[in-house]
């Protein structure tokens, strides 16, 4: 399944509940340039919902290299036939 970027906001106005069920978090560790792709339903249960994501991205670990600080983060949104482009 096709994934394309999406802009929600701002980074720091951008929240938990703003994620929907076709959304991935794709968090990208600066040190090892190793990419997480985290779904929806695991963000959903490790943080409150009104959290915004810049706070909740302080919580990221890279379990490659341990690394805690300065994980970057961003948005992608499946597309595809069943899915239409504007959401």
């Amino acid at each position: 399944m096709p994934y394309e970027p999406v802009t929600l906001g701002f980074k720091f106005a951008v929240r938990v509940h703003h994620l929907t069920g076709r959304d991935v978090l794709v968090v990208t560790c600066p040190a090892c340039h190793k990419s997480y792709w985290v779904a929806t339903h695991v963000v959903y249960a490790r943080f409150h919902a009104h959290l915004p994501l810049e706070v909740a991205a302080k919580d990221f670990v890279c379990k490659r290299c341990g690394n805690t600080r300065d994980m970057s983060w961003r948005i992608e949104r499946a597309t595809g036939p069943e899915f239409p482009r504007s959401a």
